[in-house]
């Protein structure tokens, strides 16, 4: 067990401001970018952005490179990742997030349901991995990415495939 201590320690911060504007908002993080996020006009935004889901998608695309290319240079043997192609869509019961009347809790969760795609891995020259070590990649990749992590601890399901790009 970890005691109290040692959880700060290791502990890793993220910190971001915004300010929304109706369904628009401008976020400033503590690392000194910017993001925005907007919603189409029919939903009452003006489509200037893209929506926060299409942003968590992002944040999985890339938590999961960043951690791919880390799991795969500590594997026995490594897999050096040269590039990796995703093409991703997650779904979600939009009702969820628009059952009335608003004073109750929706019996529909708001959250993503789903996503589904194909990651396709570019492996530098001369690595060919059998398809234990892509499962592997593909395990330890989403068990340590914080982002796949905390999406599938919510009851989000992953059906993505794991390819080797060298193979399509």
């Amino acid at each position: 067990m970890i005691s109290g201590n040692d959880n700060e320690k290791y502990r890793k911060r993220y910190k971001i401001h915004g300010t929304g504007v109706r369904s628009a908002v401008e976020m400033k993080t503590n690392t000194g970018h910017n993001l925005y996020t907007d919603v189409p006009v029919k939903m009452g935004g003006k489509d200037e952005a893209p929506q926060p889901v299409e942003h968590l998608l992002a944040a999985l695309i890339g938590c999961t490179q960043a951690t791919a290319v880390y799991v795969g240079r500590m594997m026995k043997p490594r897999l050096f990742i040269e590039r990796i192609e995703f093409d991703l869509e997650g779904f979600r019961d939009e009702r969820g997030a628009l059952e009335l009347p608003i004073e109750q809790l929706p019996a529909i969760p708001a959250r993503l349901e789903c996503i589904t795609g194909v990651t396709k891995v570019h492996f530098k020259k001369g690595i060919t991995p059998t398809n234990e070590q892509l499962m592997m990649l593909k395990e330890q990749t989403e068990a340590r990415c914080p982002v796949a992590n905390m999406m599938l601890a919510s009851g989000c399901t992953m059906e993505i495939d794991w390819i080797d790009g060298a193979t399509t």
